[in-house]
């Protein structure tokens, strides 16, 4: 059910709100770091960050920047895509110090100290597309590229990621120090985002209170707290008992959530992500995911349909290359047509196996010179949608001749082992959040860091490099769809997410946006809560 929603001007203070983290994304993960710089390698970080620290540039979910939610005011380019201007409005720190053009050029010194270890490494050609940041005054600084680019990409993907850092405290502190610090709520004292961290206890929760300094909108409620749970089951059995405001649906009990005494339920647009499988080609064991006939034999073996019914409950959108469909703003022609090179067709799966050379063995697995095409998938432990996934892919696989073995490990293991460990691991399941502009120069160019499956290919590059630099949108058209044919990663379906909410609670849909930038200030009940 829904409920009327109430005025926020007359809205009732909510006491304390406790949500998990991965609100309309999925659970089982804790935070682990505070830092926008080096926490990046998981949403859950993001969301909690992205609360103390305001956006340079606040994007929505229909891939549109939020003037009013932006700290930038005005961004303009006199060339077509080498030089941008932009203005600041009068913004503070929570310590009462303005925030300056100097602490968005901090924030760049930082990245460019950080260099290949920065988790937004070569995503919008940060930092080494940029010639030069010069800080013009107080308000308003310019950044000079080093060849002019697709000004709507640079924009969304590069320029928002110089997101203000408060330099007056941080330059006080070396990298080394910078970093070891990240977990350390002191360290984040000051801020200028809505909510300054109170604790965070690994494993337990962390908790926020509002930023008495924040110059936007007021909050709804006097503390904010992050807990972190095992899996969405246990989410929901803390909803249910008012140990949290709000959860994730698992998906099985879809149906029985409708009808929760004091709940609601509020559906969600899908994020702007997909699920993959991630084939290691690194690893020396299953470098046979290198042959490109593999990749599109799993791909066409899997059943993307079969994957939204069983672990989707039917609330999912089919993904077959590197745009998802909603909203269509980027979708190539070709896309739009639902004209993919891939989709689900055992047959041919079978005739590109054999093509590359692969006969049944005695037990039907397939074989290539006596090794059978068998691997083991990484799937994160307590993430009950993520399982079933993989339990059907293991099955339609297993009808084409492939052997897929499912080894639940820990979120935050996994992470570690794709990020450090290539030679460890040969496939993972996973969902990857994409830039507003989805031109893929983080995830598949060569040498780009979420590129950690050891995927290369020239045409992949010039595609890729096409996409970001030629004006239009021609160039990011004829990338997905390459990616499409390439499945650099077998790209998976997005599901469609609704959260079960208590009852009084509103403004839950915005205060999730898509891109994973949750908005607080959105969040007010409509009676008094303690």
């Amino acid at each position: 059910m829904t409920m009327g929603i109430a005025s926020p001007a007359h809205a009732a203070n909510c006491g304390t709100i406790i949500v998990p983290p991965g609100l309309g994304e999925g659970a089982g993960a804790d935070v682990t770091s505070l830092n926008p710089l080096t926490g990046a390698i998981s949403l859950y970080n993001e969301e909690a960050y992205n609360m103390m620290f305001e956006q340079l540039l606040w994007i929505n979910r229909y891939h549109v920047i939020d003037w009013q939610r932006s700290i930038a005011s005005a961004v303009t380019t006199p060339d077509n895509g080498k030089t941008y201007n932009v203005s600041l409005r009068l913004w503070h720190w929570s310590d009462g110090v303005a925030v300056s053009a100097s602490d968005v050029a901090y924030t760049f010194q930082l990245i460019k100290q950080l260099g290949s270890t920065y988790p937004g490494y070569g995503s919008g050609g940060m930092p080494d597309l940029i010639a030069s940041l010069t800080v013009q005054d107080a308000t308003h600084f310019t950044v000079t590229l080093k060849k002019p680019v697709n000004s709507t990409w640079f924009t969304l993907n590069g320029l928002a990621q110089l997101q203000p850092l408060p330099a007056h405290i941080w330059s006080h502190y070396t990298l080394a120090e910078i970093w070891q610090n990240q977990s350390s709520p002191a360290f984040f004292s000051v801020v200028d985002g809505p909510l300054k961290i109170q604790s965070l206890t690994m494993g337990q929760q962390a908790v926020f209170v509002p930023n008495p300094a924040y110059d936007g909108s007021k909050m709804h409620f006097e503390r904010f707290i992050m807990k972190f749970m095992e899996n969405e089951d246990a989410e929901m059995q803390a909803v249910e008992s008012h140990d949290l405001d709000m959860s994730n649906i698992p998906f099985p009990l879809w149906n029985q959530a409708q009808h929760i005494p004091g709940l609601h339920v509020v559906t969600l647009p899908p994020s702007y992500s997909w699920h993959e499988l991630i084939p290691n080609m690194a690893n020396k064991t299953s470098t046979f995911f290198a042959d490109i006939r593999i990749r599109q034999a799993i791909a066409d073996a899997i059943s993307q349909p079969e994957m939204i019914d069983l672990a989707m409950h039917g609330q999912g959108i089919p993904v077959y290359g590197p745009v998802p469909p909603e909203p269509a703003t980027f979708l190539s022609p070709a896309a739009r047509a639902g004209d993919y090179a891939v989709g689900y067709n055992p047959a041919k799966a079978k005739a590109l196996l054999e093509a590359a050379g692969y006969a049944p063995g005695p037990d039907g697995i397939l074989q290539r010179h006596g090794t059978r095409l068998s691997f083991t998938l990484l799937v994160p432990a307590g993430q009950a949608m993520r399982i079933e996934m993989a339990e059907s892919m293991q099955q339609n696989l297993r009808a084409v001749g492939i052997e897929m073995k499912v080894h639940q490990v820990e979120f935050n293991q996994m992470m570690a082992l794709m990020v450090g460990f290539p030679q460890d691991w040969q496939a993972i399941l996973i969902g990857n959040d994409l830039s507003p502009y989805p031109s893929g120069e983080g995830e598949f160019i060569t040498g780009a860091y979420y590129n950690n499956n050891g995927y290369s290919d020239p045409l992949m590059d010039k595609y890729v490099t096409a996409s970001t630099d030629a004006p239009g949108l021609d160039g990011l058209y004829n990338y997905q769809d390459f990616a499409d044919a390439q499945q650099p990663v077998i790209f998976l379906p997005v599901e469609k997410y609704a959260i079960l909410a208590r009852d009084g609670l509103e403004g839950v849909r915005d205060f999730i946006n898509p891109l994973g930038y949750w908005a607080p200030e959105k969040l007010f009940c409509t009676a008094p809560q303690t």
